[in-house]
This record gives structure tokens, C-alpha cells and sequence, in this order.
């Protein structure tokens, strides 16, 4: 490369990191949290070979059996990264935009190599650096399969070009080595195979056939090995391929894509399959269709078209039949559309260098201009959790799953009337047995806050009650939520037995999870069973050296009934060990009103409501109308059991007596007109 050259890359790493540093420290969201946090090859520090025998789901806790992936430089790339620095999201982004600019540098060499009329490399690549949809393969960590399918590609026909030129065999090697590294970071690079043809036939009128059966050789290669190590024995699919749902569902998810391709400074990022079949993506998919004939018949007439019409049509048509598959819970993304937004933004380049050069240059200015500040927007979409769902449910408010996850997300905040209300909604729409798993597991959480244990068994059970059908079998981490959910519940109930078989279960299914040890010690210290809890401490540390380093439960057993009040009741709360709780707090000389508000709440978590009820009856008998003492009152039902039926009536008789209560009379008008409205009995 020139100095110039090198002066056009350096200004557009400037820009780049510019635009992303503000990102790096965004959360983690959705699959990133899940596949980094609840994946055994990172829980268990993995070596990096184990990147070749495992598929790119397989290891992460309750999706067994159901991975499609395998993609071992990609999550070779992650364990590389744990072992260097740790997970974090700061270095996972950090090392996505410098995957992203390497390829860019190799993207912009064989540019050049395409031709140098009217700045055509120096465009091309700066646009499609800044195009917004880019933000969706740097932000979202598991993108980096799409950044390194760009940089292999890029290397790969690099390589093939410089063959061309040079005939020197090692180019022709490392094309092929490229390709290789290309297919075990994606499975849909096997769409450059046939683009490579096409080009080698528009640039020599003739192929080396060698090169091209090597290339297939590597694709059925990988694809034989994937799947010998997940054990595919049939494509599984959705549907028929044949009916006219079906087109319609194919027209309406190309529309889908070439609209985000064509408008990409506001877009959404993924949608279920039952938006493709109305009518605004349908005309999106015609105009598709007339798009790529328009540019098959300009290709026709200029060689320098032909290879990005390929890319642009190979890869929206090749990402289209992903809706016929059992990808869950969604099959169309819009970072999917890299490699295609690429050949749209290099045909655009090739068309700019045919007029004039300062209309080119403005027009150039111009679409940087609007590119830049939607990049921004879209990127602060991922800056959190709640962020991310909302942008979601703007784009479809009647997902299921993208209800689940809002409430979920709601949930985590403590948020609970807004993640029930999410959750009601969800159960009013039609939804797979997957996301049906999840409502269920979330109401659940929702239902232990309340301490309505027998409707948390209810739900639990309506998950046992799907794995009654011969053709299901639910994933193995979910049967380790339920288990550790009925634990949670006999414990609160004080049947201590039951809670240690099932946390027992647990440990022998995950026995390199870490988290199932810690809740059978806990009851073991909090029940003061410590032979058992000294047994399974030992196994602890034999198992997870550094992680339980600390723990001496002969110095806790020494130290248990000299604690204080405060730090023994945090640990029975903690533990769920409310019958210890309550008799600690009986076992008080003189009870304040704190400390009886405390008892009535322990009576509610031990399962007891009768007994919690009677305590708030006694203290409003000495103060019936003292707003201060009925709002209390609200306060406990609310805050504490998010039982809006039973606060409602104090904060309403407190408003009675002292109207002038804005903070009450708001949360009387949010629970009377937004709440109670809005619920529905979900076993009706």
C-alpha cells in the first residue's frame, strides 16, 4: 500500500473507534449474557481444542440437544479471550471492532485491485465501514461470527486475486486456507462458493478446477464433521416449503431484508415469521425481485457489477430459506445481511465513480451525514437490557418472546407488576412450546416473590406436564430450575428433606456447576446440619479450589450462635429458612413496629399467611385511621408481596383520610387504571 493508502485507513480507524468506545461498556444482552454466563466451556475454563468437539450451543446449560452450530474458530476466539483476560463486555466489543477493521484493511486491498477510478476503493470502504447495520455484528458479541465470515471472505478472494496475477500456487494455498478458516467460523460461508466461481469465470473465462473442488471438498468436510460431533442425523424444518403461505413468508422475508438494506438509519433488528406475510413487506419484496433483475441486466453490461451483484443476491436469497428451519426463537436477523449490505454499498460506489466528481463528493458527505448519527441511535439500543427489549417490542408489541424477555428483564429490576403484566399479555398470544417454558419458569420467580407457593408449584408442574408428551424432552438446565424452584418452596414451607433431594439432583446432574453446591450448603449452615455441610464443603473444594477457597465451616459453626441478630436473619432469609426466622424474631423480649411488620412478613414466606394477616390486623386496631400506619400497611403488601388486592384497600382509605398524598394517590391511579385493568386470571 502507498501512503496514502495508509493515511485512508488510519483516519478511518480514528472514526471508527470514535464512533464505538462508548459501546464497549454497554451490558451484556440477551444470547451474549446467556451463552457467556451459562456456558460450561467458559464456567469450566475449557482448553481451546474443546472449541472442535463441542458444538456453539452445546455446552451452554439448558439448550442441550437442541444446537444446529458448529462453529469452532468463533467460540475458539472466546476461549482464547477467557484465558487471556476474562469474559468481559468491554474487551468482547473491543476485540469485535478490531476484527472488523482488519478485515476492513484487507476489504479495502482488494478493492483496489477492482479498480481505482474516482476514489471507487476509499468510498466504498468508508460507507461500508459507517453503515448502521454493522452496529448489530460490532455491539451484539455473538456477531464476531459475521466479522470474521467478512475477514476470511475478504482474505479468500484476495488470495485469489493475487493468483491471478502472480500464478504463484501459494496464493492459490492460502485462498484455500481462508475458506477453510471461513467454514469452521460460519456455516453460511459455503455461499462464497459459489461467488468464487462466478468470479474466477467473469475474470478469466475459465475456472481452476482444482481450487473450486478443494473448496467444495472443504465444505462437505466440515459439514461431515459437524455432524458426527452434534449428532445431526436429519435436517429438522418447519412447515412446508410448498404452500402459498410459505411464498408468501419467502417474499415478505426478502422485502424484509432489502428494506433494511435500502433504509438501514432505522430498521429492526429481528422479527418473527408471522410478520413477513403483510403487506408492507410484501411490496418490499417485489421491489427486491425488480431490484435484482435491474442490477442482473446493468452486470450484464459492466463486468465491475458482477461480482457485488452476486454478493448482494447470494446473500439475501441464500438467508432466505432459514425460515423453513426450527432456528429458535426467531429465523430473520437483520445482521444477517453483512455480506449482501456490502454488495449494495459497492454497487452504489461503482455507479458514484460515473458522475461528476463534486456531486460524487457531496453525495458521498451526505449519506456519511445521515449514516453517522443513526449509527449512534442504533447503538444505544444496546446499551441495556430494558434498551434492547423496548426497541424489540416497538418493532412487533405482540411477540411472545419478546414479551418474556421484557419481563424478564422488568423482573431482574424489580419491576414486578410491569414483568406480570408483560408476562399476562404473552399468554393471550399464540406461542412455541420453548417460550411456553420460559412464561411458565418467570411466573413462577413472580409467584415465589409472593410467597403463593401453591401457584408456584402450579406453574413449575405446567413444565413438568409439557415433558409428559413422548416427542419432548425438556432441556436439562430447565429441569434444574424447577428443581431448584420447588426446592425454594419446601424450604420456605420448612420440609427440609424434600429441598436437599431435589438440590442433591441437582449437583448430580450439573456436578461442574458451582451454583448447585452453594444451595445445598446453604441449607446445611442455616439448618445447622454441619457434619453434612463439612462433608460437602471438602467435595466443594476438591472440585471448584478457587472459587470456595474461603469457606470454613468449622469457623462458621464456632461463630453461628454468637452472630448478631441482623447477620443471623440474613441468613435464615437468605437460606429460606423462615421457621428459624420467625422463632428468632418470637424469641425478642419486646417486638416494635418494625420488628412485627418483619414477623407478619416471615409468616407470609414460611407459607403462613393467616398468621402474617392477624399481625397487620393487630396494629391497625390500635391506629385504624392513621394514614401513616395504612400506608405502612400498602407498603408491606406491595413492597414486600407484591400483592396489589391486599395494598390496595389501606392506600385507598389512607388517601380518604389525608387526600393530599401525591406519591399514594399515584400509585392508587397506577395500580386502579394500568395494573388491575390489564390482568387477566392466566388459568382461566
Amino acid at each position: 500500500m502507498r501512503k496514502k493508502d495508509i493515511v485512508f485507513l488510519i483516519f478511518l480507524i480514528v472514526i471508527l473507534f470514535g464512533l464505538y468506545w462508548k459501546t464497549f461498556n454497554y451490558e451484556l444482552i440477551w444470547d451474549d449474557e446467556v451463552f457467556f454466563k451459562y456456558n460450561l466451556l467458559f464456567i469450566e475454563d475449557h482448553p481451546l481444542s474443546s472449541a472442535f468437539k463441542f458444538g456453539y450451543f452445546s455446552e451452554q446449560l439448558g439448550v442441550q440437544n437442541q444446537d444446529h452450530y458448529y462453529r469452532p474458530l468463533l467460540t475458539a476466539s472466546f476461549l482464547l479471550e477467557n484465558k487471556l483476560w476474562g469474559i468481559q463486555a468491554t474487551t468482547l466489543r473491543m476485540t469485535n471492532l478490531l476484527i472488523f477493521i482488519l478485515a476492513l484493511t484487507f476489504l479495502y486491498a482488494f478493492l483496489k485491485t477492482q479498480g481505482d477510478k474516482g476514489y471507487f476503493p476509499e468510498i466504498a470502504t468508508l460507507l461500508f465501514a459507517l453503515f448502521p447495520l454493522n452496529i448489530d455484528n460490532i455491539v451484539w458479541v455473538v456477531g464476531r461470527g459475521d466479522l470474521l465470515l467478512l475477514l476470511w471472505a475478504a482474505l479468500t478472494f484476495l488470495c485469489l486475486e493475487r493468483y491471478f496475477r502472480k500464478r504463484n500456487l501459494l496464493f492459490l494455498g492460502g485462498s484455500l486456507f481462508f475458506y477453510l478458516l471461513g467454514m469452521l467460523s460460519k456455516e453460511t460461508f459455503l455461499l462464497f462458493f459459489p461467488i468464487l466461481i462466478l468470479y474466477e469465470l467473469n475474470r478469466r473465462k475459465k475456472i481452476t478446477w482444482v481450487y473450486h473442488l478443494g473448496n467444495l471438498g472443504i465444505t462437505l468436510l466440515v459439514f461431515f464433521i459437524k455432524n458426527a460431533v452434534l449428532g445431526i442425523k436429519s435436517l429438522a424444518l418447519s412447515g412446508s416449503a410448498f404452500s402459498f403461505q410459505s411464498f408468501t413468508q419467502v417474499i415478505g422475508t426478502a422485502g424484509y431484508y432489502f428494506r433494511t438494506i435500502l433504509f438501514p438509519f432505522s430498521y429492526d433488528m429481528f422479527l418473527p415469521l408471522g410478520r413477513m406475510t403483510g403487506f408492507f413487506y410484501l411490496v418490499f419484496g417485489l421491489l427486491a425481485l425488480l431490484f435484482i433483475l435491474f442490477v442482473f441486466f446493468l452486470a450484464i453490461k459492466d463486468r465491475g457489477l458482477r461480482l457485488p451483484a452476486s454478493l448482494f443476491g447470494v446473500f439475501l436469497a441464500g438467508h432466505v430459506p432459514l425460515i423453513f428451519t426450527t432456528i429458535y426463537p426467531y429465523q430473520i436477523y437483520s445482521r444477517y445481511m453483512m455480506i449482501a449490505a456490502l454488495g449494495f454499498v459497492w454497487i452504489a460506489a461503482k455507479l458514484l465513480t460515473r458522475i461528476e466528481e463534486k456531486t460524487r463528493l457531496s453525495i458521498v458527505l451526505l449519506l456519511l451525514l445521515a449514516f453517522i448519527p443513526s449509527l449512534i441511535i442504533s447503538a444505544s439500543s444496546y446499551k441495556n437490557k430494558t434498551s434492547f427489549w423496548e426497541r424489540a417490542l416497538k418493532s412487533s408489541p405482540n411477540d411472545p418472546y419478546a414479551l418474556m424477555q421484557s419481563a424478564k428483564t422488568s423482573y431482574e429490576n424489580n419491576d414486578y407488576l410491569s414483568a406480570e403484566l408483560a408476562l399476562n399479555k404473552s399468554l393471550s398470544l399464540s406461542m412455541k412450546r420453548e417460550t411456553a417454558i420460559m412464561v411458565s419458569s418467570l411466573y413462577a420467580d413472580i409467584e415465589l416473590a409472593r410467597a403463593d407457593y401453591e401457584k408456584v408449584l402450579r406453574w413449575l408442574n405446567s413444565i413438568e406436564e409439557i415433558e409428559r408428551d413422548p416427542q419432548v424432552r425438556i432441556a436439562p438446565f430447565i429441569r434444574y430450575q424447577v428443581n431448584a424452584k420447588k426446592a425454594q418452596v419446601y424450604l420456605s414451607r420448612g420440609d427440609q428433606a424434600a429441598a436437599e433431594k431435589l438440590l442433591s439432583e441437582n449437583i448430580s446432574g450439573f456436578s461442574t456447576f458451582k451454583e448447585a453446591y452453594s444451595g445445598l450448603y446453604g441449607l446445611y449452615t442455616s439448618t445447622e446440619q454441619w457434619e453434612k455441610a463439612a462433608r460437602l464443603e471438602t467435595t466443594m473444594k476438591e472440585i471448584f479450589p478457587n472459587s470456595f477457597a474461603r469457606i470454613d465451616t468449622a469457623s462458621m459453626k464456632a461463630e453461628f450462635e454468637n452472630l448478631p441478630f441482623e447477620k443471623k436473619m440474613t441468613l435464615f432469609i437468605q437460606s429460606r429458612n423462615f421457621t428459624a426466622a420467625v422463632a428468632l424474631v418470637n424469641a425478642m423480649p419486646v417486638l416494635d413496629l418494625d420488628h412485627r411488620l418483619l414477623l407478619a412478613k416471615l409468616y407470609y414466606y414460611q407459607g403462613n399467611p393467616e398468621a402474617g394477616e392477624k399481625i397487620i390486623r393487630e396494629i391497625l386496631e390500635n391506629a385504624p385511621d392513621d394514614p401513616e400506619i395504612l400506608n405502612k400497611a400498602g407498603y408491606f403488601y406491595l413492597s414486600n408481596l407484591i400483592r396489589v388486592q391486599e395494598a390496595l384497600p389501606y392506600f385507598e382509605k389512607s388517601l380518604r383520610l389525608n387526600p393530599g398524598q401525591a406519591e399514594i394517590s399515584y400509585i392508587v391511579d397506577r395500580l386502579k387504571n394500568k395494573y388491575l385493568p390489564n390482568l387477566k386470571d392466566p388459568w382461566k
